[in-house]
């Protein structure tokens, strides 16, 4: 098994196929097909699924060598990295993910001044998909909630924003601003994705302090939950800061309880002396300092 036959086979398994491959390789399509038919007579294993000779998709094996093979090529793009910026260079590659834009675009913002040339990308998803992608190598730097937590991964305290509820600006408790127990019983309750920090946050609490809803819907993501709010569905947690300018809903509290969420910056403890790394971490600091000033 040679290193030039995983990194083709590494290529092919996650660009798509063998042209944008060799593409990304600067070598010829068939030189990366002989890599890995090569690999794969070598051991008498299928790592493809092909259709009249074309990438269909990886096998179950191929899939498992691929978890392997991305973190052994994720490392040496690390190892480039801290080489690269011994040498003063300013380019690289910064993928960040967020369970809202509300702290990444600063950091993005900053780290766009110090590094011009950078590739940066950003990914929206929920905390526990986003812990996973920092565990897998797909990204660099996530912010999360602080219920999903793996001792692989540095922590750093991002701010404590209040959850509550939103509803449409027309709805019976807009004007009231609170909604007590015995009208949460009535309400329908608008859920987030499992895997949501803000749902794991709101569950505990109104488990804890005897709400329940008369019913429970369930919607994918943030944005979805909003729109339902503005609708008048009912009741849908938000964490205060992330509610966006203009949306057409109020707050809500329950009357019994007060909820706050944890948002933390992570990284993998072993990839946090990257000089791209840490000085994601010095700007966010900075931007921390900023906001504490602020109030």
């Amino acid at each position: 098994m040679s290193f030039s036959e995983l990194k083709a086979f590494d290529a092919v398994a996650r660009f798509g196929g063998f042209v944008r491959a060799a593409e990304q390789l600067n070598r010829a399509q068939p030189t990366v097909t002989a890599q890995v038919r090569n690999l794969e007579r070598r051991y008498g294993v299928e790592l493809f699924f092909r259709n009249r000779g074309q990438l269909a998709r990886m096998t179950p094996l191929g899939e498992k060598l691929f978890e392997t093979t991305r973190q052994m090529f994720s490392l040496e793009e690390d190892a480039k990295a801290l080489v690269a910026a011994a040498g003063k260079m300013k380019g690289g590659v910064l993928r960040l993910g967020a369970i809202s834009p509300r702290w990444a675009t600063g950091v993005m913002a900053g780290i766009m001044a110090t590094y011009p040339a950078l590739d940066l990308s950003l990914v929206i998803d929920n905390s526990q998909n986003l812990l996973d992608q920092i565990l897998d190598y797909r990204i660099d730097v996530a912010f999360i909630g602080a219920h999903v937590r793996d001792p692989l991964c540095y922590m750093r305290l991002v701010s404590r924003p209040e959850i509550a509820f939103v509803v449409a600006q027309d709805h019976p408790l807009a004007e009231k601003g609170a909604v007590t127990q015995e009208q949460f019983s009535r309400s329908t309750l608008i859920h987030r994705e499992p895997g949501s920090e803000t749902r794991a946050l709101i569950d505990a609490a109104i488990n804890e302090n005897g709400y329940h809803a008369a019913r429970v819907v369930v919607f994918g993501n943030r944005d979805g939950s909003m729109t339902a709010a503005e609708q008048g569905l009912g009741l849908a947690p938000t964490s205060i800061e992330e509610i966006p300018g203009g949306a057409n809903v109020s707050v809500v509290r329950a009357a019994d309880f007060v909820t706050h969420g944890e948002i933390h910056a992570i990284c993998l403890k072993a990839r946090r002396h990257l000089p791209i790394i840490s000085e994601t971490f010095d700007i966010l600091h900075s931007l921390i300092d900023a906001d504490s000033g602020k109030k």
